[in-house]
């Protein structure tokens, strides 16, 4: 098993990518996003994202827990930056 290549692969994964002035996703966020046909760079917002999965995560009835996860996640990161504590 060829451990840098591992690393190498979560590291790419796990890339930040800017998107426009208000998003930065990770490469598997995107991967993610565009499997299920999320126009994430037309997005304004985390939240404008997160709308759009919680509307497929609502209609589609099969699993889709990477797209769960990663509602999750966005919703974190948006608490995170965006509100007062």
């Amino acid at each position: 098993m060829n451990y840098e290549t591992i690393i190498n692969n979560i590291a790419e994964k796990n890339k930040l990518i800017k998107v426009n002035e208000k998003i930065t996703l990770t490469n598997y966020q995107i991967e993610v996003l565009e499997k299920y046909q999320i126009p994430y760079s037309t997005c304004n917002s985390i939240n404008e994202i997160i709308f759009y999965i919680e509307d497929i995560l609502n209609e589609d009835s099969n699993d889709c827990e990477d797209l769960e996860n990663i509602s999750t996640t966005l919703a974190e990161v948006d608490y995170y930056y965006n509100y007062k504590k």
